[in-house]
């Protein structure tokens, strides 16, 4: 009897302490992502690119739209360069860590761009992504993407800007990385 019981008390505890847990795992923002969210790069810069987040701001009212673009400059050695992805080739992404993640989409064609050294191309910010008819948010998400403009319900939001392009046609193992993000807070 007194197994019995002591097994009972193990299952109580155990739910007690899984249900409080999986509420904090919930509510937890990934490391990685709460790094990124302290430390701000408006700009990276290797000897290839020089990549920047243009941004006047980062507090913005409840209905505020939200402005912002990224900028890509080659400065590699050569007169030009040609990248190789999709037609879009700077992506953006907003997360606020816990429920609101736009991850950004491209087209999957391989498209040679040609990239001349010092020209500064400006990509204003665009959405992109998706969501499941049967998503329970889907009612928020199909009024988002409908809305030209950024707007962002209150919160802390981290928005990024990253390259989505090949340094070459073999587009495997020569995928560029630059990236560069700034948190924002919404009031």
């Amino acid at each position: 009897m007194k197994a019995m019981i002591v097994i009972m008390l193990m299952l109580v505890f155990a739910a007690c302490g899984s249900s409080g847990s999986k509420k904090a795992e919930e509510t937890a923002i990934d490391p990685a992502l709460q790094k990124k969210m302290s430390a701000p790069r408006l700009q990276y810069k290797d000897d290839l690119f020089e990549m920047k987040l243009n941004i006047a701001k980062t507090t913005f009212g409840k209905d505020e739209p939200i402005v912002y673009s990224a900028s890509l400059t080659y400065i590699g050695e050569g007169d030009s360069i040609t990248i190789w992805g999709g037609h879009i080739y700077i992506g953006f992404s907003i997360t606020d860590g816990k429920k609101f993640n736009m991850e950004g989409v491209n087209t999957s064609e391989l498209v040679a761009t040609k990239l001349v050294k010092g020209q500064t191309t400006e990509y204003p910010f665009i959405k992109s992504g998706g969501y499941s008819t049967d998503d329970p948010d889907a009612d928020f998400w199909r009024g988002f993407y409908a809305e030209k403009e950024l707007r962002l319900p209150p919160g802390t939001y981290l928005i990024s800007a990253v390259c989505s392009f090949s340094l070459t046609e073999e587009v495997v193992d020569s995928h560029y990385n630059g990236e560069v993000y700034t948190t924002i807070t919404v009031e």
